[in-house]
């Protein structure tokens, strides 16, 4: 009942109301993507593999030209790839560069904090909690260092969508 559950909420909701699902495309989950073409993630992630899912999110926010929502941004891919290649400032050094230039564009981040819900086992996400902790405390250090303004969601999941639903209609 996260980011995923809330951005699949977000298209029914959307889908549903005349006209708003073309005010902005939903963007497929880069890691998800990477892993269904065999790329290695997780704790077997390679520079490869980060590089491979960088550029595709960059690829997909340029064709979507601001007007998209994404179920993970640059702020949590430059998170997980400062968990797991802490011991590469070179790789961290280069996609921490494109992950400031691409937040600095977005009209709105929205924060759900790790922990309020048991995390799915998908067989594709690590449902490890410590793990979950960790690279939130390292999204809210990469929206601080950038100075992205977000804003937070809390409570159950159908506030979670009436609150994320109120923000992005506020945009349209």
């Amino acid at each position: 009942m996260g980011k995923t559950t809330l951005i699949n909420d977000l298209q029914n909701y959307f889908k549903a109301e005349a006209g708003l699902n073309r005010s902005f495309r939903l963007l497929e989950e880069t890691p998800r993507q990477a892993h269904e073409l065999g790329f290695p993630i997780n704790e077997n992630n390679t520079p490869e593999t980060q590089l491979w899912i960088f550029a595709k999110q960059l690829e997909m926010e340029l064709i979507a030209r601001d007007h998209y929502i994404a179920d993970k941004c640059f702020v949590d891919l430059l998170a997980y790839a400062k968990y797991f290649f802490n011991d590469r400032p070179d790789l961290v050094s280069v996609l921490e560069d494109i992950s400031r230039r691409a937040a600095a564009k977005y009209g709105l981040v929205i924060y759900l904090p790790t922990g309020e819900f048991p995390i799915e086992d998908d067989g594709v996400r690590r449902t490890d909690q410590d793990f979950q902790n960790k690279v939130d405390k390292l999204v809210l250090e990469i929206l601080d260092e950038f100075g992205v303004k977000y804003v937070k969601i809390t409570g159950n999941k159908k506030e979670r969508l009436d609150q994320a639903v109120e923000l992005i209609k506020n945009l349209i």
